[in-house]
Order: C-alpha cells, then structure tokens, then sequence
C-alpha cells in the first residue's frame, strides 16, 4: 500500500520520509475523485479520460464499477493501488476531500497527486495552500491535464 512516508513526512521531512523509495502502486492506474453531477462535470470527466488514454493510463471512476460492492472499500482501494490520483475539487464536495486527507495519509507524494478546481472555486482552509491548478475551461482544463500528467510520469518513473 503506498509509500512507507506520508504525504506530510514529504513536506515537513518527517523521518519516514525516503524520497528513493518508489512505493507499492499498480503502475498505470489512476484514480479520479469528482463530483460526478451535471453536464460540465461529465465533460470534464471525458476530457481526463481522454488524455489519460493518451498517455497510456487507465483511469478509473468508482461509480463506473459494477455489481454490489462496498464503494468506500473500492475507494479505499483505489487510493492505495493508483500511481496517481486526480482530483477535481470544483463543487467543493465533502467526498473528494475525504479522499484527497485519506491519500495523503497513506502516503501518496505530492507527485502523485494532481489538485484541479475551476476558477472560482473556494478552497478550504486544509487545502488552500495545496497547488491547485486552476482551468477556466474544459479545453483549458484538457491542457493542465495533458502536461501535469506527463511531468508526473516523468518524475515517477525516473
């Protein structure tokens, strides 16, 4: 599951921390947290998928899983086993900040993880000082998420 260090340990350099140690993920896999609703959120949802299938990554959406079951274990799952982890924190959702603490907590890096909002959105007081990129528009957005994730391949696979 993860790294042995946290996200926090990164940051504060906290003695776990061994920024050699690769972690235990599923190469290839990203998992995404979002609000799923409305017709903007879906074409920002086809626009990630798009390009993580132009990277090579397979995306996953938990509520894209079928059968019966337990969601908060598939997304407890998901968060551990994902090389990286997307979130949109446009809607400002209490899920997908629930999530982004969890996948900090279990030690997924900075790199790891990509902070995406709309413009407009308010971050609250935890992760306001995160980087979170900004997009303005779905194509805008497109490109954010088209450069950060190859940085981020870039940086983990070094």
């Amino acid at each position: 599951m993860g790294r042995k260090s946290t996200f926090y340990d990164q940051q504060f350099r906290g003695s776990d921390w061994n920024p050699d140690h690769a972690g235990d993920f599923q190469p290839y896999l990203v998992f995404i947290a979002m609000s799923f609703s409305g017709q903007e959120m879906n074409e920002v949802y086809s626009a990630i998928k798009d390009e993580c299938i132009r990277l090579g990554l397979r995306l996953v959406r938990v509520d894209e899983n079928v059968g019966s079951g337990l969601i908060i274990q598939e997304i407890k799952d998901l968060i551990e086993q994902a090389e990286f982890i997307i979130f949109d924190l446009s809607r400002e959702r209490p899920n997908v900040y629930y999530e982004l603490g969890y996948a900090h907590g279990v030690g997924n890096e900075a790199q790891d993880i990509l902070l995406l909002a709309k413009e407009g959105t308010t971050l609250h007081f935890d992760v306001a000082p995160l980087r979170v990129q900004f997009y303005r528009s779905t194509e805008h957005f497109r490109a954010l998420v088209n450069t950060s994730m190859k940085e981020m391949i870039r940086i983990t696979r070094r």
